[in-house]
């Protein structure tokens, strides 16, 4: 295996999209929710081609656990059950968002769940996505299971976007 035109071009989407577009959300905080639902979108899509399987929880609370800081071990089912609400219910289950205030990040808060700082997980997601594609480059394992994602159109495909 080696790095595919497939697999070089979904890095490439991934840093310009993610990496490159999420800055502008955490600018302000009208933005900031979407910033939060970008970043669990990209944890998911990272899961997806690192873990061959297709249990989108397991594979996700792995991604976290390995390449997040391991702060965020403690949490990372509440961070899936984040990703659920925040995709397809709108909600913040399990974690108060707050808007640039990195020193309350994974911090309890005053009605006791969990406080996420945009700003701080979203600099902890581009560190793990990093990681991660470092790791792509360096072994044949993790491009096998990334190609073999972007390969199937019916639980992945290729990403190809003109902007």
């Amino acid at each position: 295996m080696a790095m595919t035109t497939e697999i070089q071009t979904a890095i490439r989407g991934f840093k310009d999209i993610i990496l490159g577009g999420v800055p502008i959300l955490l600018k302000q905080n009208e933005t900031a929710f979407l910033s939060f639902m970008c970043s669990v979108a990209a944890i998911d899509a990272l899961a997806a081609y690192r873990y061959m399987t297709d249990k989108v929880g397991e594979r996700f609370v792995c991604f976290i656990k390995h390449y997040f800081p391991d702060s965020y071990a403690p949490h990372a089912e509440n961070l899936y059950k984040l990703r659920c609400r925040l995709l397809h219910n709108f909600s913040p289950a399990h974690f108060t968002l707050v808007h640039a205030t990195p020193v309350a990040h994974l911090q309890q808060s005053q009605i006791g769940d969990t406080i996420l700082s945009d700003d701080a997980f979203f600099a902890d997601l581009r560190e793990a996505a990093e990681r991660f594609f470092d790791q792509v480059q360096k072994d044949v394992n993790r491009q096998g299971a990334m190609n073999a994602r972007l390969a199937n159109l019916d639980k992945g495909g290729a990403i190809y976007y003109e902007l």
